[in-house]
């Protein structure tokens, strides 16, 4: 603050986001999409823990740094609540649709939905992550709000179906369980057998982790280069 002029100061994650991560290069093996998986819960955990609803998890608001640190972003819409996990912890219809959970459109009454819309919307992640599509390709939001209402889960691609493993099943059967007491919490999934990390797991070595410093490095060089030029016309 200077005066009466506030300013914000945000953190730079050169890495991008998740969703333009895989719009740029495509589907995540299980590997990294584990890896990412438990890092993103670690997030939920906490933020669940202090009695706050993301509300617009999806994979365009995870930042990714170049070392494989994901970070959680875009807290616009989160709602803060006493108890996070009674139906009335939040009321609004919020979020990006092809994320939302099937109680938040079916909220007719305003009886409310709790924290586990954030557990559905991780579901939605895993399965952008491992097919390389966003949930509900090709169906117009309003034709995905039917299906929800309907108590629909995202249609798994048939070239995904053959490729996914039985950990992978299992966590998109957890996060996509229609009523959400039947879904588990941040912490009940993190033990989940898709979380599990390998020891010997390094970001770095993925053909993600490559692409992303050699694109980072690359950028630096162009922004050396334009600074170069503004200072040579300067002159």
């Amino acid at each position: 603050m200077k005066g009466n002029v506030y300013s914000i100061f945000l953190e730079y994650v050169s890495g991008g986001s998740v969703g333009h991560l895989i719009r740029t290069y495509g589907k995540f093996p299980q590997s990294l999409s584990g890896y990412l998986t438990e890092q993103v819960l670690q997030g939920l955990s906490y933020i669940h823990s202090r009695g706050i609803l993301h509300r617009d998890l999806k994979a365009d608001n995870l930042l990714l740094e170049t070392n494989g640190i994901c970070k959680i972003s875009d807290f616009g819409i989160s709602k803060k609540s006493k108890d996070i996990y009674s139906d009335g912890a939040a009321k609004t219809f919020q979020g990006t649709i092809i994320y939302m959970a099937p109680e938040i459109v079916n909220n007719t009454d305003h009886q409310g939905y709790n924290a586990k819309v954030d557990i559905w919307s991780m579901g939605c992640v895993v399965f952008e992550m491992l097919s390389g599509k966003p949930p509900w390709s090709g169906y117009e939001p309003v034709a995905v709000i039917y299906k929800l209402a309907e108590k629909c889960t995202p249609p798994i691609p048939e070239d995904t179906k053959k490729e996914l493993s039985p950990e992978s099943r299992a966590i998109l059967n957890k996060c996509f369980a229609v009523e959400p007491d039947q879904r588990p919490t941040a912490d009940g999934l993190l033990k989940d057998k898709f979380c599990e990390v390998d020891p010997n797991f390094k970001f770095d070595e993925t053909d993600l982790g490559k692409k992303m410093r050699f694109n980072d490095k690359l950028s630096e060089r162009k922004a050396v280069m334009i600074l170069k030029s503004n200072k040579d016309n300067s002159q």
